[in-house]
């Protein structure tokens, strides 16, 4: 696995969960870990809103600063450019969710490209731009066109947020599975909510996460409220096959 993992994908599917997720389980098992914001398009459903926990979970979080730290601009951090070329560990890139966001990217595609790494397109089939195999395929080369880099996996992310059934999950893996044959790309791992974990277990084909929602979107928030979690919030593992 290289030590650069670079996570894209529209915005809804579910992105800043996985990279949240993996960012914590890799640092539950001892690695140095930095979570690089990138994502310049949404207002919301951010990785910087759940600073204080990344940070109390010994991740390093690099994001824009101070007074622009919320601003939906094309605003880049020179800490960005010190963490790609110095930092030591795991640095996980959250890239904003369209081919706009991509484009921060780019900036650092040379640099990106000496370095080695793997980028990961998180693919939700209950998404509006992602519904079907023309949407996906013209997804995935605008990104990889804004982003000048290449997707070397997919994350198979299939979703409706909290109202998420075990049923709807079944339906949509193959739904995933069927997009990444077209593409012609691997699902590198599946991301599946831990309340059905054990149920799909033995159902799925590879590498599985568990994933746990840290982040909820603003109406939703009591006042003075920035996330939702678990105070005992048990770690997600990440898992490399089925027996793990």
């Amino acid at each position: 696995m290289a030590q650069l993992e670079i996570y894209t994908g529209h915005f809804g599917s579910g992105k800043t969960e996985v990279v949240l997720n993996r960012a914590v389980a890799y640092a539950s098992q001892g690695e140095t870990v930095h979570l690089v914001d990138l994502d310049i398009v949404k207002p919301y459903f951010r990785a910087r809103e759940v600073r204080h926990f990344l940070k109390k979970s010994g991740i390093n979080l690099i994001t824009p600063g101070g007074e622009l730290e919320n601003a939906d601009l094309p605003v880049i951090s020179p800490n960005v450019l010190g963490t790609l070329t110095s930092a030591q560990g795991k640095i996980l890139l959250d890239v904003g969710g369209d081919p706009m966001g991509a484009t921060a990217l780019g900036a650092f595609a040379q640099l990106i490209g000496r370095q080695g790494y793997e980028m990961f397109f998180v693919l939700n089939p209950y998404r509006p731009f992602t519904q079907d195999i023309p949407m996906v395929t013209k997804m995935f080369h605008d990104i990889e066109a804004a982003s000048r880099l290449k997707i070397s996996g997919i994350i198979s992310n299939p979703n409706l947020g909290r109202e998420t059934l075990l049923g709807d999950l079944r339906l949509g893996l193959p739904l995933v599975q069927e997009m990444a044959e077209v593409l012609g790309l691997p699902i590198s791992w599946t991301a599946i909510t831990e309340r059905y974990a054990d149920q799909l277990a033995n159902e799925i084909e590879g590498p599985i996460q568990t994933v746990k929602n840290f982040l909820l979107p603003p109406w939703e928030l009591e006042e003075g409220q920035v996330f939702q979690m678990d105070p005992y919030l048990r770690l997600p593992q990440i898992r490399r096959d089925k027996e793990c």
